[in-house]
């Protein structure tokens, strides 16, 4: 629990969510215009990438609203936590199905387990950050 609230701290932490949060709407505009591009960069052949693509779109489209759902709030004033919760949860379930696909030989093992644990840092950075802000 926090004593006492640092507004500097807290102007850095809404830094990084603005970068974060546009990082993902970037990746997500990506994924979705080149939706091959993750399922190949994990390992996945041509052909069921291709067949993929519907499911990564939707994936993309996650991930560039929940950064642009964020971004919004922190320019509007209004309270990016619920937001930043979203991402958490979002990149949690990410890691779940990444470890899942890797134990199962969907996806190339050190690729998976390395984007896996990326997600899994989001969702600690992410906590932290909501952890900080006051609204």
């Amino acid at each position: 629990m926090r004593t006492h609230y640092d507004a500097g701290q807290e102007r850095k932490v809404q830094r990084a969510a603005a970068l974060s949060s546009a990082g993902r709407v970037v990746a997500g505009i990506v994924m979705f215009v080149l939706p091959e591009t993750l399922p190949r960069g994990l390992g996945v052949d041509r052909g069921t990438a291709r067949r993929a693509t519907p499911l990564t779109r939707f994936f993309a489209a996650r991930e560039a609203a929940l950064g642009a759902g964020a971004l919004y709030a922190l320019r509007s004033g209004n309270d990016v936590r619920p937001w930043l919760v979203a991402q958490a949860v979002g990149d949690a379930g990410d890691a779940v199905a990444l470890i899942a696909a890797t134990r199962a030989r969907h996806v190339n093992a050190v690729r998976g387990a390395a984007l896996a644990l990326l997600a899994l840092s989001g969702v600690m950075g992410t906590t932290l950050a909501v952890r900080t802000l006051r609204r």
